[in-house]
């Protein structure tokens, strides 16, 4: 996620939700939402704001990211007004959990070892943040918080000692000024931080993919007042190495990334095409990193997330027109994209009532007809769409 973009879009006037305890006020002046500490909801049932979501609830807030380990198993995380949230789908119905802390990430590698990564608080400083689910209850993880303020935005997990966490050295994503990247690495005890050659300019981190203990992807972006390049890393076992990244004039800025085995991966997000974003999308075939040619539906796209089941299910979502929405233009919209083996295909999804913006920021694929996505409306209320192999539902 771009922290940089996140502050423009919060200064256009989204509802920008302060990491603090319920009933201290934000640094917008708002004051958060009063929510009980745990609501399950039904499928059809309303959403706490009052507003019916359809098939699926709706919470305020905003969801990040989603992840799977079966169709009886997924998770979501993101912000609530009491800081965090994270919440799950039984295979019938979604509850709601609210945490202190802000969550920017989930990895589910089983029932029992989840992920959820983020940190302490929006704006400066914050601790980086981990949080581990066994089967049974969530328990907070020690890690290390280099140069005294640092986050979390992506993590990733192969089994229950090898697990990674990528982000950046700097206030929280409320927060304006350079970062640097950042990657740790879980061995089943503790925490560590990674070392690796740092780009020459400030950047960060921002999704992170593994197939195994010897084979990860870190990638993110630098720049200082915009995307300056794309930054790719690859572990190959024993260190970090700097991957080309081959986007047009060196241009590009990825937010997400999925390996689905270690000659298939997938990495997504915007170049800027002055004045506006384009959808950017990589991809690895094992020797070198190219660009596939993506869908711009408005002639405006951000893609965030990526996820895929098999070479011919892979999907990518984000939202449209992000040069505009805010500011007095036409209104963002969720964007989903389906890559079927040969191309990049754009689906029809759902976009609930709103002021000015539906994103999606999150997505996991299954199954060809078991794909679940995530986002927000106007920063304010969460999103929930599923794809059944026809059609998105809300």
């Amino acid at each position: 996620m771009n922290r940089r973009k996140l502050t423009i879009l919060t200064a256009a006037g989204l509802a920008a939700f302060a990491l603090a305890p319920a009933g201290a006020a934000s640094a917008a002046g708002h004051r958060p939402l009063a929510r009980p500490g745990r609501t399950t909801l039904a499928a059809r049932s309303s959403a706490r704001t009052g507003v019916s979501q359809g098939e699926y609830p709706s919470w305020a807030g905003r969801f990040y990211s989603v992840s799977a380990t079966s169709a009886g198993d997924v998770w979501a995380v993101g912000l609530s007004a009491a800081g965090g949230q994270i919440a799950h789908w039984n295979g019938s119905s979604w509850a709601d959990e609210d945490f202190v802390n802000g969550y920017q990430n989930v990895d589910a590698q089983s029932p029992k070892n989840v992920w959820a990564v983020g940190g302490t608080s929006w704006f400066y400083p914050t601790q980086t943040l981990a949080r581990h689910w066994n089967g049974k209850t969530w328990t907070q993880v020690a890690t290390p918080t280099p140069g005294g303020s640092a986050w979390f935005n992506g993590v990733a997990a192969t089994s229950a000692t090898n697990a990674w966490a990528v982000g950046y050295i700097g206030g929280g994503p409320g927060d304006s000024g350079y970062t640097t990247p950042i990657i740790e690495r879980w061995n089943g005890k503790v925490w560590k931080q990674q070392y690796f050659r740092l780009p020459t300019n400030p950047g960060s981190f921002n999704a992170v993919a593994a197939t195994g203990r010897n084979n990860a992807w870190a990638v993110g972006g630098t720049g200082v007042e915009g995307p300056n390049g794309a930054l790719i890393e690859h572990w190959n076992g024993h260190w970090w190495r700097r991957i080309p990244a081959n986007t047009p004039y060196g241009f590009g800025y990825l937010q997400g990334v999925t390996a689905i085995s270690p000659n298939n991966v997938w990495a997504v997000g915007y170049t800027d095409s002055s004045p506006v974003y384009l959808s950017l999308i990589l991809h690895w075939n094992g020797k070198r990193w190219s660009v596939v040619p993506s869908p711009n539906p408005t002639g405006q796209t951000d893609l965030w997330a990526v996820s895929g089941s098999s070479a011919t299910n892979v999907w990518a979502v984000g939202y449209t027109n992000p040069n505009s929405c805010g500011n007095g233009g036409p209104q963002c919209g969720t964007a989903a994209f389906r890559w079927n083996g040969r191309r990049w295909i754009v689906t029809s999804t759902v976009n609930p009532p709103a002021g000015y913006l539906d994103a999606l920021s999150g997505v996991v694929a299954i199954s060809p007809d078991d794909v679940w996505a995530v986002g927000t409306t106007d920063w304010s209320s969460t999103i929930i769409e599923h794809w059944n192999g026809k059609t998105w539902q809300d």
